[in-house]
């Protein structure tokens, strides 16, 4: 896939890890990826994949992280994931369900869905999230994020079903965005 396709998600793995915005901002906030509209359906991602394959892209990003890990190690994606839950600097201080539940209420609001779900633990988790402040501390590197979203994200999108005109149309320009991505990488 094309660099500009392989850009999907970085952000999604370490986005979620600090408190979320307050109640009015939940009920009515709208995720970036709403207006966006999948080449499939003319509808945004959520409309057309909804909570269920959301959970289900979630759970194999985790699987593809926990895979690269094993196999590499810190040398592509950093050591930000191999901290979930430890407390140490740089960390989430979650547990790897908590993490997981944000991850999910995240990726379901960013495009389109809801700003809080329950998560398969039987949680309610909430979306919205300040970029910064969730990955300050972290020291991603741009590559780092380009490799997440390339060799764990897009594999996890296609994986679940998601064709490559669907991850191009409305999952890619999120987090392929510039702006978005300065919100990730180098804090």
């Amino acid at each position: 896939m094309s660099r500009r396709i392989s850009t999907v998600g970085l952000s999604f793995m370490i986005l979620c890890s600090q408190a979320c915005g307050s109640d009015t901002e939940k009920s009515s906030a709208k995720g970036p990826g709403a207006a966006l509209k999948c080449t499939s359906s003319g509808k945004n991602a959520f409309d057309t994949f909804g909570t269920t394959a959301f959970v289900a892209v979630n759970e194999a990003i985790f699987a593809n992280v926990g895979s690269e890990v094993t196999a590499n190690g810190t040398t592509n994606l950093g050591d930000s994931f191999t901290k979930i839950g430890t407390g140490a600097p740089a960390s989430t201080g979650d547990d790897a369900a908590t993490f997981k539940g944000q991850l999910a209420a995240f990726l379901v609001y960013a495009y389109g869905g809801p700003s809080s779900i329950t998560y398969t633990d039987g949680k309610m988790y909430l979306g919205p999230q300040d970029m910064v402040s969730a990955h300050l501390g972290l020291g991603i590197t741009s590559s780092q994020y380009d490799y997440f979203i390339a060799s764990v994200v897009v594999p996890a999108l296609t994986s679940s079903g998601v064709s490559a005109a669907d991850v191009s149309s409305c999952f890619a320009p999120i987090v392929t965005d510039a702006a978005f991505k300065a919100s990730i990488v180098g804090h």
